[in-house]
């Protein structure tokens, strides 16, 4: 097997002069990519307002809610992301994504038709199969579109896609959920038996179809790092990261707590505030996903600007520095939920800690685009989103509903379970980060 011709053990190989500016067509491409971001988790992120309808039409535990929710989604879903890291090294990644978008729209319009807590698992994971090939895909193409001194702000903008999304499907399905109530599509073929819930489900996967279209009309960026080998096997990457660990893997283990945190907030908050201050899953779909809406993209551009400025004055750990402070913000507002008693001043708290925890994504991906050579970006990629997901956010929802029935009685339960994992992971995260910022300026690890 080849060697890994031009990269050194310590560090991605130095860009050089012509590759300074964003290849042409690359903001397009962006724009294209984030918004094919949100719309796959609009789709994963549906089911969260709809919790307490389907727990009680299918009559499931809190339990068999969170594997909806967390491992039915996440198992193949990260699984899969292995050998579409190799794919994206080798082929022309806009096809493969468009193709993948194609798969998954069709099988969350499935979703929104399931009538047993089987034909739902059996969607959701289907939906992950789906939505493999994105992460590797979109990482590889804007690390590619992108020079080391823009890339935060790319990436930016990128994960975009999760906290708008997210807010979007709450939104949606607030409105949604309302209309079906209200009987708006009971005279409809096919679907007008179907229950409120359903159509939450149903609408996005229908929402996904034109995007696959726009994937396969964008510029497929020129890979960087021309003068490298592409013929680089898993092993030849993992022997790339371990070299580099006091980057990787601290790096990789503070994304998996990022994970449990932000996958057990997106699973349980609709549900902890229906639960706690008894407010209408609608209203709390469309406030959760107006502030979400709203903080998301400000935090994500203001905070990755602010890192690409700190990067372009020499401070090569800018990201993660960055991403240390604000989470930290983040996790204070976060235990100051249970003092809150009212929407209001909840919301508040909740844009406040959309906002600063929306730079934590940034981190990862920016320091992964800056740190790894371009001949092995989808496959460290594919693997930083399998521990990932597969240890943070599929295990998120399952964490807390666990914590909650071991320890924490009573109808709060959930909420004080939440905050408890949430804060508790977060400010472990912070600790490595940190580490990892001190790691990246011993290195000078980054492309110049």
């Amino acid at each position: 097997m080849n060697d890994i011709t031009g990269v050194q053990a310590t560090s991605a190989p130095t860009e050089v002069v012509s590759d300074s500016k964003v290849s042409r067509g690359g903001w397009w491409m962006l724009a294209v990519l984030t918004a094919t971001y949100v719309v796959s988790f609009i789709d994963r992120g549906a089911l969260s307002l709809v919790v307490g309808p389907i727990k009680h039409d299918l009559g499931i535990s809190d339990i068999q809610v969170s594997w909806l929710l967390g491992l039915s989604f996440m198992l193949l879903y990260s699984l899969l992301g292995i050998p579409m890291g190799a794919l994206v090294d080798r082929y022309q990644r806009r096809r493969i994504l468009g193709g993948a978008i194609l798969t998954w729209s069709a099988v969350q319009t499935l979703c929104g038709f399931s009538t047993t807590y089987v034909q739902l698992f059996l969607t959701r994971v289907g939906l992950g199969v789906g939505e493999s090939a994105l992460s590797p895909g979109a990482a590889s193409m804007i690390r590619d579109a992108f020079p080391p001194q823009r890339r935060s702000i790319a990436f930016g903008i990128y994960n975009i896609g999760p906290l708008l999304g997210t807010g979007l499907a709450l939104g949606l399905g607030g409105l949604l959920l309302k209309a079906a109530s209200a009987g708006a599509f009971a005279g409809l073929p096919l679907i007008g038996a179907l229950k409120p819930w359903h159509f939450v489900l149903l609408v996005p996967g229908l929402i996904g179809f034109p995007f696959a279209i726009l994937l396969w009309l964008v510029r497929e960026p020129a890979r960087r790092d021309v003068k490298i080998s592409n013929d680089v096997t898993y092993k030849q990457a993992l022997n790339f990261a371990w070299a580099n660990k006091a980057v990787y893997v601290q790096l990789w283990i503070a994304i998996c707590l990022y994970g449990i945190a932000i996958g057990s907030q997106m699973a349980w908050l609709p549900e902890i505030i229906a639960r706690t201050l008894h407010v209408g899953r609608p209203e709390i779909g469309k406030a959760l996903g107006g502030a979400a809406l709203l903080a998301s993209p400000l935090g994500l551009l203001i905070l990755g600007s602010i890192a690409d400025w700190l990067r372009k004055r020499g401070m090569i750990d800018a990201p993660v520095r960055v991403a240390a402070v604000t989470t930290a913000i983040a996790a204070i507002v976060t235990a100051c939920f249970p003092l809150i008693h009212t929407m209001g001043i909840g919301l508040i708290a909740y844009f406040v800690q959309t906002f600063m925890f929306s730079m934590f994504a940034v981190a990862g991906g920016a320091t992964m685009a800056n740190f790894t050579p371009g001949n092995m970006m989808g496959k460290l990629t594919a693997i930083y989103y399998l521990i990932t997901n597969l240890v943070g956010l599929a295990l998120g929802p399952t964490v807390v509903a666990l914590v909650a029935t071991l320890f924490f009685p009573g109808p709060n339960a959930l909420g004080a379970s939440f905050v408890v994992c949430y804060v508790v992971s977060v400010a472990l995260a912070v600790v490595l980060l940190t580490r990892v910022s001190g790691a990246l300026r011993r290195a000078g690890a980054t492309n110049q």
